[in-house]
């Protein structure tokens, strides 16, 4: 069976798979194709991270051949493998294509529905996590996205406080 054939839950217990379905690792391998070469200190303060935690996957990838390490001294020197920057360079695709301004409207223009659809601060459970995503979205440098986020978030203070 070819790798597209297969189910999506047989493809979920490939370790290098679920890997990369968790925030940490992807930050890491992304982190080290910015820095490199760099020792897990650095890519555990970068990626906001515990230095064990780090350092576990950053054995993990190395397991997986997507980083190798060389000492140097008392330190490790990390450096992507030539399949590390493949999966680096997919990763930053991806997180372009999740990150572009249409889906980025198209997030917005769904949190708008779902505040319209709320009746008010009865509706405190629904509308306080409409408020952190919509924190995210007027993060995001796209100043008519920003701004459209920043309306609607005020339209949902004042539902909670009427």
């Amino acid at each position: 069976m070819r790798r597209a054939d297969r189910p999506i839950a047989s493809n979920m217990k490939d370790p290098l798979q679920r890997l990369f379905l968790r925030e940490k690792p992807s930050l890491a391998i992304l982190a080290l194709s910015e820095m490199e070469p760099a020792y897990a200190a650095q890519i555990a303060k970068h990626i906001d991270s515990t230095f064990p935690h780090t350092s576990s996957i950053l054995g993990e990838l190395e397991e997986q051949g997507l980083i190798s390490s060389r000492p140097e001294g008392r330190v490790r020197f990390l450096v992507l493998t030539d399949r590390g920057r493949q999966v680096a360079g997919a990763l930053r695709e991806l997180s372009d294509l999740l990150h572009k301004p249409d889906a980025m409207m198209q997030r917005l223009e769904r949190l708008k529905e779902l505040a319209s659809s709320a009746g008010g601060s009865k509706d405190y459970l629904i509308l306080g996590p409409l408020r952190r995503d919509l924190a995210k979205l007027m993060a995001l440098e796209d100043p008519k996205l920003r701004q459209e986020a920043e309306e609607l978030d005020r339209k949902i203070v004042a539902l909670l406080s009427g």
